[in-house]
């Protein structure tokens, strides 16, 4: 299935679709769908792939029924469309690179019960001991965005999220002392009682995380997933990245998650390194300044198609 035609009408139906947007590593790939349809075989998986792949595209279709559309567009407007199309009441944001290790049910009835309103992993991620010396990360932290959340899941009540708030309720703001800002971090500051996975390292792995809820593994992040695509010539992060990833593709299903270490920093004073990060926060006249060079420094042909797919977005969030 490809093209880009999105519509908004829908049927109400109890159940949960999971959406995922992806660019490249189709070996990860195939771990990720088939993940999803040993625990949930009949439920809709939705996906938006950049960069072609039609024959690709079309073997995960046979192999795992999923619905897919061929689309150039960056993760943001591809996540937008892929849940204008959702058609179930809940949902399950989902990255291409990771893989559940057990099912969801539990943490879905907990959603239907009104016990929270969004299951996710919180923006803050601190890098193993076995990378703080070698890999980037921003004072230590591979995400750093205190109270906001962002992928690798997201899970919630799309029909109620869409009828209140609708597709531009995904648009976030910056929060006070943060690294990162994604644009969906619209989602968790508006759904505000969040059920947290933790993050949890294991060197064998290289760059990944295991999301726990309690002791239970739940999910497996494997980070930089499309670095084939994300990333030009190879270099120290694409390496590590690669030599991870095919140690967890080596391993799978049966991962040794034996030795864990807290990702999350629970010993850091999270205040003082949030003033640390609002310290170092460029100001409105340099953020303009840098905004300007970056224009300048397009195409004409680079700049119009900036401006059409913010056209485009602008459209669809208020369809």
């Amino acid at each position: 299935m490809t093209g880009n035609r999105v519509s908004l009408g829908h049927q109400r139906h109890d159940a949960l679709s999971f959406l995922t947007p992806y660019w490249s590593g189709c070996e990860m790939m195939r771990v990720h769908l088939g993940s999803i349809r040993t625990l949930y075989p009949s439920s809709p998986i939705l996906v938006s792939k950049r960069g072609g792949g039609l024959e690709e595209m079309e073997a995960h279709r046979a192999e795992f029924g999923i619905q897919y559309w061929l689309e150039e567009c960056g993760y943001i407007d591809a996540l937008l469309r892929l849940l204008a199309r959702c058609e179930t009441q809940c949902v399950c944001i989902i990255e291409h690179d990771t893989a559940l290790l057990s099912s969801l049910d539990g943490l879905l009835a907990g959603l239907q019960e009104d016990r929270w309103d969004l299951v996710d992993m919180e923006e803050r991620v601190r890098d193993s001991p076995q990378t703080a010396a070698t890999m980037p990360s921003t004072g230590g932290w591979w995400r750093f965005a205190p109270g906001q959340v962002a992928g690798p899941v997201l899970m919630f009540d799309w029909c109620a999220f869409r009828a209140r708030w609708g597709l531009s309720g995904v648009r976030g703001r910056r929060s006070y002392g943060a690294w990162e800002y994604e644009y969906d971090h619209g989602i968790g500051q508006k759904l505000r009682r969040h059920k947290y996975l933790l993050p949890f390292h294991t060197s064998r792995y290289g760059i990944g995380t295991v999301l726990t809820d309690g002791d239970a593994p739940v999910l497996w992040h494997q980070w930089y997933g499309s670095y084939r695509t994300r990333y030009g010539a190879p270099d120290d992060l694409v390496a590590y990245a690669r030599r991870g990833e095919a140690a967890f593709l080596a391993d799978y299903p049966n991962l040794d998650l034996s030795v864990l270490h807290p990702a999350w920093g629970p010993a850091w004073d999270i205040r003082a390194e949030q003033d640390a990060a609002e310290s170092a926060h460029p100001s409105a006249v340099a953020r303009a300044a840098a905004r300007v060079g970056q224009w300048r420094s397009y195409g004409w042909r680079e700049l119009v198609t900036r401006i059409r797919s913010r056209v485009d977005r602008w459209r669809l969030e208020r369809s």
